[in-house]
């Protein structure tokens, strides 16, 4: 993310900080994109499909659940880049006007899913595809049972994507409304930091009570506190830990107003979700929970994956020039990563045991991201800036601004009009000037060969 960050936009110059800017309004509208009502039936059937899945992993379908959830995701996708085709539009999204207003309501809603076909035939011809490559007679052997474990280390993947989009989008919010740019010096971190410190340490508190109290713990503050003791000592060296790794990066960005308010944003952010994330491991592993809790959260949790790792291809400022994802095909991009992910939850629940256990291993991936993000964020953006100032005072040092051509030709034009004779009377030359040739004696001038005597014969002789 650094080195996108510090690259400003070759098509319109703009700095990271500006970049940045403009990137916080777009996530809702991404939301917009993803819930509307000619997709939804999408929405509903991945929902369906990968709790049965998930299920048939559990009691001992691996092999096959991974087949359906990679068939389902290259389904998906290749829909999203046939998305650019109106046929495909037609067939993938419902008509504005209801062409079954005249049925009943359980038929309309029937009919709605008639647009997950084109996907669904998809998914089942790239299911083929894969029997016949690694099936039991397949041209490559028989190679099903390498789908779990690799569905499964994808894992760590999605939660670093997630963590990195996450990111991006905590740096935009972080960069609005800065206050001028207006040079100081480098000033002490204590006052920011004591503040962050405060901020993060009585949200933890507070999150931890609630959870408990969600949980039935009957049991006082006091216990509460030394109950949870390595909670709140982990939630410090975490803090110290972050603070201390990115001090350099913000110890520069004090030297100017807008460089601090971003850092001391960016940093108090970043740093709530760390202590979030941690919190969620705590809990799972220490506060009893009730499963269908669990099972809500897991899909928030992959909705959420979802439409930041949308977000994250859509943004302006990290994209690259071949834009794979756009608003015409965020909906069947994201589902096919959704599919992806739900796979690699259900296939690591079957090695771990739990889904307690995959979603602590998510989290701590996601805070560990966020660890390593921190600084480099910071530095890139900061030091990107820096960059693209200093080459701007470069070029405006060398290139006269129109208002220095317009007083010099406005300084030019009065001399001339206040000595319109100067151009006519010769300079004047004072007696100390040397006149240039004055010792050469202009009236005799010097012939060449005058010495030479023209009368002597030479004898040229063969």
């Amino acid at each position: 993310m650094e080195g996108e960050v510090a690259t400003t936009t070759a098509s319109d110059g703009m700095t990271p900080l500006q970049s940045l800017q403009q990137q916080e309004s777009s996530l809702l509208g991404l939301v917009r994109v993803l819930l509307r009502g000619k997709t939804l039936p999408h929405l509903v059937m991945i929902l369906l499909l990968s709790s049965g899945l998930h299920l048939l992993a559990m009691n001992g379908q691996r092999a096959f659940s991974a087949l359906v959830f990679l068939s389902l995701s290259c389904g998906y996708l290749f829909t999203g880049l046939l998305s650019g085709f109106d046929t495909v539009r037609r067939w993938t999204e419902l008509p504005d006007a209801d062409e079954s207003a005249e049925s009943g309501r359980a038929k309309r809603l029937m009919l709605s899913f008639r647009i997950c076909l084109f996907p669904l035939v998809l998914s089942l011809l790239f299911c083929g595809i894969l029997i016949g490559l690694i099936g039991g007679q397949g041209a490559l052997g028989d190679r099903m049972g390498l789908l779990p474990p690799l569905l499964s280390s994808c894992f760590v993947i999605w939660a670093v994507v997630q963590g990195r989009s996450f990111g991006r989008w905590l740096a935009s919010v972080a960069a609005s409304r800065l206050p001028l740019e207006e040079e100081r010096e480098m000033g002490s971190l204590r006052r920011s930091e004591t503040l962050s410190f405060v901020i993060v340490f009585l949200l933890a508190t507070t999150l931890l009570l609630v959870f408990e109290a969600l949980a039935g713990t009957a049991m006082s503050l006091g216990s509460i506190v030394v109950g949870n003791i390595g909670f709140f000592a982990a939630v410090i060296g975490l803090f110290l830990l972050a603070y201390r790794l990115a001090r350099q990066a913000r110890l520069q960005a004090s030297a100017r107003a807008d460089f601090s308010a971003f850092a001391n944003r960016w940093m108090l952010l970043s740093q709530l979700l760390i202590t979030w994330h941690f919190l969620t491991v705590w809990r799972h592993f220490s506060i009893n929970q009730n499963g269908g809790f669990i099972i809500i959260e897991e899909l928030v949790l992959m909705a959420f994956t979802i439409v930041m790792a949308i977000w994250g291809l859509t943004s302006r400022t990290y994209r690259s020039s071949f834009n794979l994802v756009n608003t015409e095909n965020a909906l069947p991009v994201g589902l096919a990563f959704g599919y992806a992910y739900a796979g690699s939850v259900a296939m690591l629940a079957t090695l771990l045991d739990d889904i307690k256990n995959v979603m602590m291993a998510g989290h701590l991936v996601v805070m560990m991201t966020f660890l390593w993000m921190q600084p480099r964020v910071l530095a890139a953006t900061i030091g990107g800036l820096q960059h693209a100032e200093n080459i701007r005072r470069i070029v405006d040092d060398a290139v006269p601004s129109e208002s220095e051509v317009e007083v010099e030709a406005d300084d030019s034009g009065e001399a001339t009009a206040s000595d319109p004779d100067e151009e006519t009377t010769p300079p004047e030359t004072t007696e100390e000037t040397e006149s240039i040739g004055e010792d050469v004696a202009w009236s005799e001038p010097e012939v060449l060969a005058s010495e030479v005597d023209w009368d002597d014969e030479i004898e040229l002789v063969d």
